[in-house]
């Protein structure tokens, strides 16, 4: 009796686990294909290529993500992660893609890619009939539901962190207007959120915040009077933040950074300006050539007027040499240099008599008088 009761508990067992096979077997063919076999955790360079747009290249670091190009700079984590759940975009449809017409479905030429380490997914058009989108891949052509295309179309600026400081280095040291902030201040802008950020226009006024770091780089602003608008030129970005913050001053805070390196005060060759022609007009005008002015910069060190006048890469100060051909009518000029004049009484005899004295009636001149003899006459000018 016993030995029947453990048969049949076998073929309990038995059934069971086939059941739990089959199951799982018509479940699994039931999941859709989705889009890329790859797990977002394991990805380390994220591009997205765009015809006529600068390319945006991001890289995973040990302290997250950051963007390369077109800027350097933290990315926006909360970006990143909608713009990777297309990896788990399910696909509807797929067929081979030399068999397809590319060009009816926007795939030639490509105008679109988005490259996942070693992945390449070209986008193409929609579908017609069900507003789904063509994504071409490894010889294939998918087709998804088309809501990942406007994160693939944003600007750069949209990839940008919304943190005011870089968050795996925060500074050590900041100043305003030169003065140090409290350390008060300072903690408080570590880690600060802007509402938005948004290109930096033509307007550069605003007072200068620089933070200091502990590898002796500086970071620096321009803030704005209610201090709500951070502005970094070097960027061209301007973080809006919510409300305005309260900026202390320490003027006894020292700095425990490596100081800065001077500024070159050498001066340097400016370059050539860029031709440029207005959409407007088919000529060259003085302004389409005119470079445009540079912007004073507020964080440059103030100059000294009795500072010695910076050489040149050679050590030779620099000088300022007249031409020839300035020279005006008539004068003889001194030696070898004709453009200069000879010096006040040369080749005059300092011990002559004045010659508008009254003379000797008698002389060793014709007529009696005196007359002063040069002892030297300048050289006749060379041709």
């Amino acid at each position: 009796m016993a030995a029947r009761w453990l048969a049949n508990l076998l073929l309990a067992l038995m059934l069971g686990l086939l059941a739990l096979g089959i199951h799982h077997e018509l479940t699994g063919a039931r999941l859709p294909q989705t889009l890329a076999g790859i797990d977002a955790a394991d990805l380390r360079l994220i591009e997205v290529e765009r015809t006529g747009e600068p390319r945006i290249r991001l890289e995973r670091t040990g302290d997250g993500w950051r963007m390369l190009e077109p800027l350097t700079l933290d990315a926006d984590p909360g970006r990143l992660d909608q713009l990777l759940t297309i990896i788990q975009a399910p696909v509807l449809r797929s067929f081979p893609a030399p068999s397809a017409a590319l060009d009816e479905l926007g795939l030639d030429p490509i105008k679109l890619r988005l490259r996942l380490d070693g992945l390449t997914l070209a986008f193409g058009g929609l579908d017609p009939l069900g507003q789904r989108r063509y994504v071409m891949a490894d010889g294939l052509v998918h087709l998804i539901d088309d809501r990942f295309h406007h994160l693939l179309i944003a600007p750069p600026i949209d990839y940008c962190s919304r943190a005011l400081l870089p968050h795996a280095h925060p500074p050590l040291f900041a100043t305003l207007n030169g003065v140090p902030l409290a350390a008060k201040s300072l903690k408080s802008l570590i880690g600060l959120t802007a509402e938005r950020v948004e290109p930096m226009t033509g307007d550069w006024s605003g007072e200068p915040v620089q933070f200091k770091f502990a590898d002796g780089n500086a970071l620096r602003f321009l803030v704005s009077e209610d201090r709500r608008r951070w502005s970094r030129p070097d960027l061209k970005l301007r973080y809006v933040l919510t409300d305005g913050m309260l900026l202390e001053l320490d003027p006894t805070a020292i700095d425990p950074t490596p100081p800065t390196p001077p500024p070159d005060l050498r001066p340097k060759t400016p370059a050539a300006p860029s031709l440029t022609l207005p959409s407007d007009t088919g000529a060259l005008t003085g302004e389409a050539l005119a470079p445009a002015p540079a912007a004073p910069d507020p964080f440059a060190p103030e100059t000294d007027p009795d500072a010695p006048v910076p050489t040149d890469s050679a050590g030779a100060p620099p000088s300022v040499r007249l031409s020839p051909d300035d020279m005006g009518e008539g004068r003889a000029g001194f030696g070898d240099e004709l453009y200069k004049d000879p010096p006040t009484g040369f080749g005059v005899d300092p011990f002559a008599p004045d010659p508008e004295a009254a003379a000797p009636e008698t002389g060793d001149t014709p007529g009696g008088a005196w007359q002063v003899q040069p002892l030297l006459a300048p050289p006749a000018r060379r041709p």
